[in-house]
């Protein structure tokens, strides 16, 4: 992460993926998604043991309101295949931003975090009651149009062991991705996370405390994002929502 980044600090990102990741009950059962697993890995807690098994969990546990059609039938492709097509995932991006500008907004800004990811970008804060109507509404239009089919192809993309410890999530990501060394865990992650944080304070520039190489950043945050933790670049626009 860049000096000129702030991290959102905590691992359920956003109305939407807390509200989801609360509904979700499961436990493990079994080997996860893609290559052999380490004994770290093994004996850790699993979404599901499989994408086919996440996704119809997530059809069984869906919230009020419920998916749209669209969503439903994205969700059930990978029901069938096992896999999230980038489409539906950015139909899913693009049907929320719709139901955001029907409901006043005027403007919905993503911006890229790599390898097809999105996030929306903060806003420009409004009254009490203006906050409080965007979190009814977001919570909303996320629910029907994107919470779904956004945390599965957010596993496809970081996490395709589907383990439910965002730490050693990031750790087999970046081992995947050959960022780091084979022995390299989850709580070797939490400690240079944390060191990197508190290099910030009291006043503090920030200090590289990863064991990825630094120039490896931005692969790295794909690693972070797709387990809920997200850094914010100062440069990226700001939303004017009123």
């Amino acid at each position: 992460m860049s000096n000129n980044a702030t991290k959102l600090v905590g691992w359920l990102r956003g109305v939407g993926t807390s509200t989801l990741v609360m509904t979700l009950t499961l436990t493990s059962t079994g080997c996860g998604t893609g290559e052999s697993l380490d004994t770290e890995q093994a004996t850790g807690e699993r979404w599901a043991s499989s994408m086919q098994q996440l996704a119809q969990s997530l059809i069984d546990a869906q919230d009020d309101p419920p998916m749209s059609d669209t969503q439903l039938a994205a969700v059930q492709r990978v029901v069938e295949t096992g896999t999230v097509d980038v489409v539906d995932y950015e139909t899913g991006l693009a049907g929320y931003r719709q139901c955001m500008l029907d409901r006043g907004y005027k403007e919905i800004i993503f911006v890229d975090i790599g390898d097809g990811l999105k996030t929306e970008t903060s806003h420009a804060s409004g009254t009490d009651e203006q906050e409080n109507k965007y979190s009814e509404d977001m919570s909303a239009c996320t629910s029907i149009h994107r919470r779904a089919i956004e945390f599965l192809y957010e596993k496809q993309v970081g996490n395709a062991s589907l383990l439910k410890d965002h730490n050693e999530a990031i750790a087999d990501c970046l081992r995947r991705r050959g960022l780091v060394d084979a022995s390299y865990t989850g709580q070797q992650f939490q400690q240079e996370d944390s060191a990197h944080s508190r290099s910030f304070m009291n006043g503090g520039t920030g200090t590289w405390t990863y064991s990825y190489d630094q120039s490896d950043a931005a692969e790295a945050n794909i690693c972070q994002y797709a387990n809920g933790i997200l850094s914010v670049d100062s440069s990226w626009p700001t939303e004017q929502l009123w």
